[in-house]
């Protein structure tokens, strides 16, 4: 197949996965407006502190599903990375931004640690236990996820010297910051 014409089939269909709330629909599915309680986040922490502990920690691995699901398929065949990239940012795009049947996800923390760690694999790994620890120490998993960014990308370009995986997982972490600061600003306009 035509790599052009296979990247466009994968930026349409990671798009149409990234449009798929799962917090929304755990939330509804427990009678609970999300977006009116707490942060208002439809993310996996949110999730956790409005509706259930157990129900947050789902969410949360079932949206590193998402970002595996639009990464994986890309580098096992042995396409190129950047056909990875693409599909990533379409689905940013639908998660983040324009969802045809509803409001935007959450800041999508969750599903750009599931793309990171299939384009740096080992430096998502050794950004693990150190990312857990600032978990336990902090209790926020906000510290956490820009500690795990920033320790995925320092490590996995010491150890896989990809350029441009490393910068999709830099271009991610932006994209989450960015989120995370317009919706919050949004919550809290006094800031």
């Amino acid at each position: 197949m035509n790599i052009i014409i296979l990247s466009a089939i994968w930026a349409v269909a990671s798009y149409f996965i990234g449009t798929v709330s799962v917090g929304d629909l755990i939330s509804k599915l427990k009678n609970v407006d999300i977006r009116s309680v707490g942060t208002g986040n439809p993310g996996a922490s949110n999730i956790y502190a409005e509706v259930g502990p157990i129900y947050g920690v789902g969410v949360f691995f079932i949206d590193v599903a998402k970002g595996l699901i639009v990464t994986l398929p890309v580098i096992f065949f042995k396409y190129p990375t950047w056909i990875a990239t693409i599909g990533i940012i379409f689905f940013l795009i639908g998660h983040m931004i324009i969802r045809p049947w509803g409001k935007p996800g959450g800041i999508g923390m969750a599903t750009t640690m599931g793309a990171g760690i299939v384009l740096l694999p080992v430096g998502a790994l050794i950004a693990v236990l150190p990312s857990f620890l600032i978990l336990i120490i902090t209790r926020r998993p906000a510290y956490t996820g820009v500690f795990a960014f920033v320790s995925t990308i320092i490590a996995g370009w010491l150890v896989h010297f990809d350029l441009i995986a490393t910068t999709t997982v830099i271009i991610l972490a932006g994209a989450v910051l960015v989120k995370f600061q317009f919706q919050y600003r949004e919550l809290n306009p006094h800031q």
